[in-house]
């Protein structure tokens, strides 16, 4: 058997994991489970603590915490005039702590104008995981006393209404929030960005309901105190805490659930190279949980092999976008070669090649043709609001080529994964 023939047969093996996920995300999809289900009885949480780790915000890091105090004020007016709250709602107490990742002068001259509380490292990096860990460090025996403790980037926006429309299911350990862009997103990598974050809260609302794998995205999410010490706190293996965190809390039997809402917003990166680094960043980490990462989803696979299956395609099937231009291509490839090779000019070849090209082809094409009807149904539920825009074949040209200098960048300058973006 020829080099040929054993790669392509490579590759089609490699392809029937993206196809299978695409197909079951498709069917996920249809079932409208993500959509329009029941919401659960829960409650709002009455003690919580906020976390907001910080590098390299500058002024702006007291931005949200500001929102959070006006919430928690408007959320008291309410109570104090008699409001819609039920006569036994629990008294919203929540506090509020900035993490700041190495230095920052400006960013300490507003906290401290503001009157908020933080830790300070002294020196930045190497990842969130690190940052996390030291709240549960410094905070010890002392966050037994919140019910949950919420996690939100510094660049991070609450609307109005946030903590009103928090409910959390009754046993939930662990939620993740949904985030969109804040405002209409620009032409680009932007709107390919909110329109995969409007396929991940359907996606993460359809496997929450199957009882599937949900992963934490980061940016709004929710722990309770032994969940965040199990999770967060001690990710710091690789540059993709979130990711981690995920493993090791499902590999322990901690389930991840996925709310609805309330929505958080999400400021987009300030320029094109900053988007690049985060997303080094992120392509970087997740080879390295490739191993670091491998005992817990051996463990997962053990309670679920489906879960764990999905887990993985959802982990490491990434960016889909640089996936489904390999698909396509090796699509392609394999029917020009199938045409060569048949032709009647051509030598003759082994059938296990033309089986494994053709296996290849069907295969590319099965997987590009379910994520477009996945994409057509979730365009079919959610139509196209502002948030939301329709997405060009120019945006999908400018966040391939954020996606491939990323790769580049992640694989050639590992150094660089855990920097993060410039300074507003």
């Amino acid at each position: 058997m020829d080099i040929l023939t054993i790669g392509s047969g490579l590759l089609a093996a490699w392809a029937v994991g993206p196809a299978c996920d695409a197909f079951l995300r498709w069917r996920r999809f249809t079932a409208a489970r993500g959509f329009a289900r029941p919401r659960e009885p829960g409650r709002v949480p009455g003690r919580m603590l906020v976390v907001i780790p910080s590098r390299a915000e500058g002024a702006r890091v007291g931005d949200l915490p500001g929102d959070v105090r006006r919430e928690i004020s408007a959320k008291g007016d309410a109570a104090n005039r008699g409001g819609n709250a039920a006569p036994d709602a629990p008294r919203l107490d929540v506090d509020v702590l900035v993490v700041l990742d190495g230095p920052d002068p400006d960013a300490r001259a507003r906290l401290e104008r503001d009157a908020v509380d933080y830790l300070s490292k002294k020196f930045a990096g190497p990842s969130k995981g690190h940052t996390l860990g030291l709240v549960a460090e410094e905070l010890a025996e002392r966050l037994d006393a919140y019910e949950f403790i919420l996690v939100f980037d510094a660049d991070m926006r609450l609307p109005e209404g946030f903590f009103r429309g928090l409910s959390v299911p009754d046993g939930a350990e662990v939620f993740q929030l949904p985030v969109r862009p804040s405002g209409v997103p620009a032409p680009g990598a932007p709107r390919v960005e909110a329109l995969s974050l409007a396929a991940a809260l359907a996606d993460d609302l359809a496997r929450d309901a199957e009882g599937l794998p949900v992963r934490l995205r980061g940016k709004a999410m929710g722990f309770s105190p032994t969940a965040f010490r199990l999770g967060p706190a001690v990710a710091t293996r690789t540059t993709v805490e979130d990711s981690e965190a995920t493993l090791a809390l499902l590999a322990r039997g901690v389930v991840v659930r996925a709310l609805p809402g309330p929505l958080a917003f999400d400021e987009p990166a300030p320029e094109a190279a900053a988007m690049t680094r985060s997303r080094a960043r992120w392509f970087g980490g997740h080879l390295k949980l490739l191993a670091a990462g491998f005992g817990d989803l051996l463990r997962l696979a053990g309670k679920t092999p489906k879960g764990a299956f999905v887990l993985a395609c959802d982990l490491w099937l990434r960016p889909r976008i640089l996936l489904l231009g390999t698909l396509a291509f090796l699509a392609i490839t394999s029917d020009v070669l199938m045409v060569i090779f048949s032709s009647s000019g051509a030598s003759p070849r082994p059938i296990a090649l033309l089986l494994c090209l053709l296996l290849l082809s069907l295969l590319g094409k099965s997987a590009l043709l379910f994520e477009w009807l996945s994409l057509v149904t979730l365009r079919a539920r959610i139509g196209y609001p502002l948030e939301v825009p329709a997405v060009t074949f120019a945006d999908l040209l400018s966040s391939l080529s954020v996606w491939a200098r990323a790769a580049g960048l992640a694989l050639l300058a590992p150094s660089r994964w855990h920097r993060a973006r410039p300074p507003a």
